[in-house]
């Protein structure tokens, strides 16, 4: 049984995330927008780990009644599913910033099975270089709003900067392991830090 401190500070914690989201809708935009493979998935995801009434509450809370994998619809919208969903996530994985790396590893998943991803699987060779440049065509054929930056550091090292992205860090330190883990390589890390509510940069090294 946890004691008072434990249930405290995952009080503290939700709280966090939970403005943090808000902040996150308060600054985008109706243009703001991302493919529906995602919202989809989350949707798979939570039917999952909390049944038809869980879906059935994210979906509500998403204000469709239902989603195309290739449509574009509001940032906000997913991210209000993701506050729905937030404390089952938690739950089932540890901790919400384990969960939104789950969550990122799951978007890998979904876009590569949409006709979007498998356009851009065709684009690269499939080393460790290509796979970090098809990085940046993944975002912009996944949704409509960031900028992506790339920098390499080393022969086996670089810098991926995201500016004006909506998910939090997590999200994308799950996203990128599961991108490049299709490569037999040793000591992959990615190491993710916020920068500001919409910016975050990410240093990527392997052996």
């Amino acid at each position: 049984m946890r004691g008072n401190s434990a249930v405290a500070l995952e009080a503290q914690a939700f709280e966090y995330w939970e403005q943090d989201f808000a902040r996150r809708m308060a600054l985008a935009k109706p243009t703001d927008t991302s493919r529906g493979v995602f919202c989809n998935g989350f949707l798979r995801m939570m039917r999952e780990l909390g049944g038809e009434a869980m879906e059935k509450r994210c979906l509500e809370a998403s204000g469709e009644e239902k989603f195309v994998d290739f449509f574009f619809y509001p940032i906000t919208i997913q991210l209000r599913m993701l506050t729905t969903g937030m404390r089952l996530l938690a739950e089932q994985h540890g901790d919400v910033e384990e969960a939104l790396r789950r969550l990122g590893r799951q978007a890998v998943t979904d876009l590569a099975a949409s006709a979007a991803g498998r356009a851009v699987s065709l684009m690269g060779t499939g080393d460790m270089r290509s796979l970090l440049e098809g990085l940046r065509a993944a975002y912009r054929v996944s949704a409509n709003y960031g900028e992506h930056e790339l920098e390499w550091t080393g022969p086996t090292s670089a810098r991926l900067t995201l500016k004006r992205i909506f998910m939090p860090y997590p999200f994308h330190e799950g996203l990128v392991l599961a991108r490049l883990e299709s490569r037999n390589v040793r000591h992959l890390r990615v190491r993710g830090r916020q920068l500001t509510t919409l910016d975050s940069e990410y240093e990527i090294s392997w052996e």
